[in-house]
């Protein structure tokens, strides 16, 4: 009966309502134009949004709600930090923020993101991702945004349909190779036969129509065995350019980049 009860209470009050959380803008570093971190900002805000786990308020929301300069204020004082946030969440009716930076260092992107829970005053998670390239930093987005939030790792992608290219093609290019050499040897088995003397005691021909026949299938056989060898590389081809990378692991946030003055460790410890 308890069980009952518990279940009938559970869908009266229905799901609950989602968290808001503040997406401040990232801020620049090293090499890094604002235009880059705006970018990457509003797709961590999509990101955000798309998980499900928050109600997010993008930067550009915060700045039309509370104006440039009053975001400035609350977020460059540094005497009393703990207080600014509070006012600025209270202002926004978001009880968690989200604030980062992007920086280049070596030529290595670097994306730091954390999730404040300003109500009870700690912070909820943290991530570092390391890239050498601005799109392999954008793949690592949704698993910097998870784990900042503290919400579970989006499943790895699937590589079903490019591995069951890869297999398809791979067998194309070995029927096809096959055929084409059946169809070689077949041709120069008739084309022996025709240009052997016809003293020769061994040799025992048959009518002209037979060797028109035989040729124009050893043609057939060459021209499939071709196809079949095109089609299979472009299978191929198309199934490794489809497979997706690796997903990042978790613990993997430091890291030796190479600078101008010799070796340097970037990241945070886990």
């Amino acid at each position: 009966m308890a069980i009952h009860v518990l279940l009938t209470v559970l869908l009266a009050v229905g799901p609950a309502e989602k968290s808001k959380l503040a997406v401040l803008s990232l801020t620049s570093a090293g090499d890094v134009e604002p235009a880059v971190a705006r970018s990457l900002t509003d797709l961590v805000t999509a990101e955000v949004d798309a998980r499900g786990y928050f109600d997010p308020i993008s930067s550009s929301e915060i700045e039309t709600m509370l104006g440039a300069e009053r975001q400035r204020q609350l977020l460059g004082c540094g005497e009393d930090s703990t207080s600014c946030l509070t006012e600025l969440t209270g202002a926004l009716g978001a009880g968690f923020m989200l604030t980062g930076s992007l920086a280049k260092v070596g030529g290595v992107f670097q994306l730091n993101l954390q999730v404040v829970d300003t109500r009870n005053a700690r912070t909820l998670g943290r991530s570092s991702k390391l890239a050498r390239d601005f799109e392999s930093l954008r793949l690592q987005v949704p698993y910097a945004v998870a784990e900042a939030c503290g919400t579970p790792l989006p499943a790895p992608p699937s590589r079903v349909l490019p591995y069951t290219m890869i297999g398809v093609g791979a067998g194309a290019l070995i029927g096809g190779g096959v055929l084409g050499i059946v169809a070689l040897n077949n041709e120069s088995l008739v084309r022996g036969e025709l240009a052997a003397d016809d003293m020769n005691p061994n040799v025992q021909l048959n009518y002209a129509q037979s060797y028109r026949d035989k040729l124009s299938s050893a043609a057939t056989q060459k021209i499939v065995a071709l196809t079949a060898l095109i089609a299979g590389a472009v299978l191929v081809g198309v199934g490794i350019w489809l497979i997706p990378p690796e997903a990042p692991q978790p613990g993997q946030k430091v890291g030796l980049v190479l600078t101008g003055n010799g070796l340097a460790l970037v990241g945070t410890l886990p």
